[in-house]
């Protein structure tokens, strides 16, 4: 217990070097990384009378600035464990809504810079290179699903990687690189709707990651196994992973927290412009069934182009969505409309707008599956050409979103994460009905008590041009939304034959908002 209550601490700030060591330590180092830890972010979008890190008092007729003033404070707080939200605001005018979506974006962009800071290097994003690797990425602080998942009910250790048989004489030549391993939801959309393909002609890659303390209770609860998820002793648990929670002082611990990121293969001009963030990575491509042999260990330089970034807290046990992306992943459809085009784009060519020619946001010609022998190239159309997807963002950034991207970006200086920004945050806007889901250890999700187990998302839509890509719009149950997706999510656990008409049990929360329990072998 008091090695997770570290793990946790560590994630909390990333300032403490001494946290960020994942290997044995005698008793005394790991007092010491307790000890060392510092506390949450409480930073907040309402300016505080008391000053900027405290989360008790504010003043309603200012924001908190995000300029020279505050950047070095903002830069190197590290992660909020939760968001505080205050819905005041300067203009009493503006709705309460829209106070509370700056609050959530701001806190947005504050995890997002936690996350991304240099590992082993504390608070020193603004001076990131395009190829630093970022905390996220140390394997000490997040898991790849893959890693956990694993067959024959092999129970997963934080401190093992496991790595594909194909790529294992690369790794041992090259131990640094990033591992990943993909299956067919690391090149198909969700729901199954389609390859997003590059203006090179290479798949997009996508994966997904855990904290500490998310695997601690997939382990703890034998979940991450089919037959531990179906077993008698799960038969009655209620999934509800650890809640991010601080107090007025910072103590606290960040809780749950899952990334899904999405990855392109960069070109070596790519590389030289220092326009992505960047990894050396080693691709185990996926088991196709029409192919024969092993699949492939590919060595690919790979750039950072959509993260999804989904933090459980107490205040919204439906969990926070926060969603980047690269500036240069795609147009809006209002740029396309006027005209006002970037010269290129990652998955767009501004050349073709003939839609006609170049239909936009279609689906790629079938197969999907990417074929051994063309490594991660996507397979020629039927005229012998390369096909590339012509993608468009189809909900405009609002103004306000634009106005917080530019100020964030203003204090992050030359770094390459001027190069992102954040397309939104959702978040559950029925109050009484997140105090419902928060009461207790188990969280009320259940039709008798709460209609609505999503707690009303605003913005009821939101889609990240490369993780959604085929589903983005304005149809409920139809477009993308976090946590409508996210809400309809379950598991392999079942219930005893003695509770299965018993009203009290119907609970449709099986997997806490997360697909990752569907992935159990």
């Amino acid at each position: 217990m008091r090695k997770r209550r570290w793990f946790q601490f560590a994630l909390a700030s990333f300032l403490s070097t001494v946290a960020l060591a994942i290997s044995p330590q005698p008793p005394a180092a790991q007092d010491q990384a307790q000890v060392a830890a510092p506390k949450c972010n409480l930073i907040h979008a309402e300016l505080p009378v008391a000053g900027l890190n405290d989360p008790t008092s504010s003043d309603p007729n200012k924001l908190t600035p995000v300029d020279a003033s505050t950047k070095d404070m903002i830069l190197k707080s590290g992660l909020p464990c939760e968001a505080i939200n205050i819905p005041k605001g300067p203009n009493p005018a503006t709705p309460s809504i829209a106070n509370r979506q700056r609050g959530f974006d701001f806190y947005s962009w504050l995890t997002f810079i936690a996350l991304n800071s240099p590992s082993g290097r504390p608070g020193e994003i603004a001076s990131s290179r395009a190829d630093t690797k970022a905390l996220w990425e140390d394997g000490t602080m997040f898991k790849p699903l893959l890693d956990v998942m694993l067959p024959n009910e092999e129970r997963p250790e934080w401190n093992k990687a496991v790595i594909p048989p194909a790529c294992a004489k690369l790794h041992a030549e090259h131990p640094d690189r990033m591992v990943v391993k993909m299956i067919e939801e690391s090149f198909n959309e969700p729901f199954k709707t389609g390859a997003l393909i590059d203006q090179q002609n290479n798949y997009a890659i996508f994966d997904i990651l855990m904290n500490h303390a998310m695997f601690d209770y997939i382990v703890a609860h034998k979940l991450h196994s089919r037959a531990g998820q179906a077993s008698d002793e799960n038969s009655s648990l209620r999934v509800d992973f650890p809640a991010g929670h601080h107090d007025k002082t910072g103590a606290g611990d960040p809780g749950a927290i899952m990334l899904k990121v999405s990855w392109r293969i960069l070109t070596q001009q790519e590389i030289d412009e220092n326009k992505f963030h960047r990894v050396e990575a080693l691709v185990a491509m996926p088991e196709v069934p029409d192919e024969t042999g092993t699949p492939p260990c590919l060595a690919k330089t790979l750039g950072l182009v959509g993260m999804h970034i989904v933090h459980k807290t107490a205040a919204r046990p439906q969990w926070i969505w926060s969603s980047f992306e690269h500036a240069d992943n795609v147009p809006e459809i209002n740029d396309v409309q006027t005209r006002k085009l970037k010269p290129s784009y990652s998955f767009f060519d501004p050349s073709c707008l003939d839609e006609n020619k170049c239909p936009f946001n279609a689906t790629p010609p079938r197969p999907w599956d990417p074929e051994y022998a063309a490594e991660l190239q996507f397979h020629k159309t039927a005229d012998g050409k390369q096909f590339h997807s012509q993608i468009v963002r189809m909900t405009n950034l609002t103004d306000a979103t634009n106005a917080i991207n530019g100020k964030f970006q203003s204090i992050l200086g030359d770094t390459v994460w001027t190069h992102y920004i954040m397309i939104g945050t959702q978040w559950p806007s029925s109050f009484p009905c997140t105090g419902d889901h928060s009461s207790g250890p188990d969280p009320k999700t259940d039709f008798d008590k709460q209609p609505d187990m999503n707690c009303a998302p605003a913005p009821t839509f939101l889609a990240n041009s490369t993780l959604e890509t085929f589903s983005q719009g304005s149809i409920p149950q139809a477009s993308s939304s976090c946590m409508a997706c996210h809400g309809n999510a379950t598991s392999y656990l079942r219930r005893s034959a003695s509770a299965a008409n018993d009203p009290k049990e119907k609970f449709m929360n099986q997997s806490d908002f997360t697909f990752m329990l569907e992935k159990a072998r």
